[in-house]
């Protein structure tokens, strides 16, 4: 009896165990039917809906962008785009076979779309060809219906009017490399203002079945289109100015406006075809370029740094001036020679200048003058007005990579090779040679700087639409700043000066030569013509110079990389340019 009685209790104790689990269970069961019911209704909501909704987006036209002439540089042009959706092999074949007899399809390119079918999934939009032509868009247009799972689309593409003579000013605009594949700018002044030029994406909400076919369309924002950027350049100076560039190997040009800072032409040579490389470059064309020992992916008016010669010697005249170093009447004797750290430097006229004032030093361009008025003044006195004239910083101007160049002093000796700076290394400096560089840019600022008697002088690519804006000035010492200007005017019109038989015209130009060496003189080459030596051994060739000379309005520097002689090379150009200038002045454009 005993013993039944203890079996009926361990019966009911397992009972009352299994009970409990069951009832444990049953617990966690109800738990998790709430809690994915109703705890996570809008999360799994939200997926479902997810599943059911397709959000594609609505690209919008990129801003255009128009030079001072009202010509139109950069525009977008309606392509039409083919695409398959990814459909039963069968079906993807039959009208691949199709298309091909109407549109040129290669055999790799038909073996590329059959590998994508394979990768993506069901449905989904595969490029046949990107920008039909009208005539294949024509021929298909003829048998569309008998194409399955076929559509054709508007896209825009960038195109551009003159994209040599505006690459590297305007640069180029490119297909973003994420899924939406907008336009978006990589380099010069699309780059720059792409926020402005890029607009804001609208969208489409699409509904679709289980395999991801659309239904039908629930929703759509409009995009928002891009703002048209305006320019201060002028399309047929900079196109003039690039033919008499690109006439030389290398080289580069920038015209300002000195009333305010507006940049008429900046060009760069050689250039590079802008709608190549917006639409489809491939991969040889594009490593030709990279490869080019001419580098024509640079840009030589704001990124090549360069010794800037003889034209740093209107910074070190100015600067002599303004420190009660020299007077407009004080001489120097140059014999052609000077000596220094025991080492002889020689002026360019190996036989001397004679007796010269600081007008007749820079309208001869006497290297002796300058390297005794640099050593009163000291290398500390010529890097602060250097700074002051742009040089050693940035201009500010709206293109990306500008280059700061170099202005080289004391400290900067110490800290870049461990050593104190050298007497001789201020006379160097103070012709433009040694390790000072500079752009192009930043000696057409210079010279805005110098006429306009504005040290706050700035180059600018933006049309100011907002003639009230007052900017801050920062005068330069005009007694100073004319003595300068007149030397320069004598550069281009007295006997003697170094560009009389290349700048000299019934308007007045007022300018400076300038010829930077590439490598130390050897023994026996002094006097040697720069034709006689290969090219990549020629110095480099400058001119600088302002127009008309009653009225100062125009600034144009010339660089011709290799060019051999700033008057010879150089000046010729910037004074066929001014000519342009002033012809367009005379027509009222």
């Amino acid at each position: 009896m005993l013993h039944n009685e203890n079996a009926k209790k361990e019966i009911q104790l397992r009972i009352k165990i299994v009970l409990s689990l069951v009832l444990l269970l049953i617990g966690i069961l109800v738990y998790n039917l709430y809690f994915l019911q109703v705890d996570c209704h809008h999360k799994y909501a939200m997926l479902s809906e997810k599943n059911r909704i397709k959000l594609s987006p609505l690209l919008p036209k990129r801003g255009r962008i128009f030079t001072a002439d009202g010509k139109q540089i950069a525009s977008n042009k309606y392509k039409y785009k083919l695409t398959l959706e990814s459909c039963a092999e069968n079906i993807f074949l039959e009208n691949l076979s199709l298309l091909e007899t109407y549109i040129d399809l290669g055999k790799n390119e038909k073996e590329e779309l059959l590998n994508i079918r394979k990768k993506v999934s069901r449905y989904t939009p595969i490029v046949v060809k990107n920008g039909l032509s009208w005539d294949e868009y024509a021929r298909l247009s003829l048998i569309f219906y008998r194409l399955n799972y076929v559509s054709i689309d508007y896209v825009y593409m960038r195109e551009y009017s003159l994209p040599q003579e505006f690459s590297h000013v305007i640069g180029y605009a490119a297909k973003s490399d994420d899924n939406l594949q907008i336009l978006t700018g990589k380099t010069g002044v699309e780059l720059s203002k792409n926020e402005e030029l890029i607009g804001k994406i609208g969208n489409v909400k699409t509904e679709i079945n289980a395999v991801g076919r659309k239904m039908r369309i629930l929703n759509e924002v409009t995009p928002i289109n891009g703002n048209d950027i305006f320019l201060t350049l002028n399309a047929d100076v900079q196109k003039y100015a690039f033919d008499l560039i690109a006439e030389e190997k290398a080289g580069a040009c920038v015209v300002l406006d000195i009333r305010d800072g507006g940049v008429i032409a900046l060009v760069s040579v050689p250039g590079f075809d802008t709608n190549l490389i917006a639409s489809k470059i491939n991969r040889e064309q594009w490593n030709s370029m990279i490869n080019d020992p001419l580098l024509p992916l640079m840009n030589r008016a704001i990124v090549g740094t360069y010794p800037p010669g003889s034209l740093f010697k209107i910074v070190v005249a100015f600067a002599a001036l303004s420190e009660g170093v020299i007077t407009a009447s004080d001489t120097f004797f140059c014999s052609g020679e000077i000596l220094q750290d025991n080492a002889i430097f020689h002026c360019w006229n190996r036989h001397g200048h004679g007796r010269v004032n600081v007008s007749d030093a820079l309208c001869m361009s006497c290297d002796c003058f300058f390297f005794e008025v640099s050593k009163k003044l000291g290398i500390d006195k010529i890097v602060e007005y250097a700074e002051k004239f742009g040089f050693g910083k940035k201009t500010g101007l709206e293109l990306p990579n500008e280059n700061a160049g170099l202005l080289p002093n004391k400290k900067w000796k110490l800290l870049r090779y461990g050593s104190t700076w050298k007497p001789y290394e201020t006379l160097i400096t103070s012709i433009g040679q040694g390790a000072l560089l500079a752009t192009l840019l930043q000696t057409a600022v210079m010279l805005g700087k110098l006429y306009s008697g504005d040290y706050n002088f700035a180059p600018t690519l933006m049309k100011n639409t907002d003639e009230s804006e007052e900017k801050t000035r920062d005068p330069l010492n005009p007694k100073h700043a004319m003595i300068i200007r007149d030397a320069l005017y004598q550069v281009c019109n007295s006997w003697n000066g170094t560009a009389a038989r290349s700048c000299r015209a019934d308007y007045g130009i007022a300018g400076k030569t300038g010829s930077s060496q590439v490598r130390k003189i050897k023994l026996g080459e002094a006097g040697v013509g720069q034709q006689n030596f290969p090219w990549h051994l020629r110095d480099h060739a400058f001119f600088a110079g302002v127009a008309p000379h009653k009225n100062p309005r125009y600034v144009v520097a010339v660089f011709i990389e290799h060019g051999g002689g700033g008057a010879k090379v150089a000046a010729p150009i910037a004074r066929k340019i001014f000519d342009k200038l002033m012809e367009i002045d005379f027509n009222g454009n």
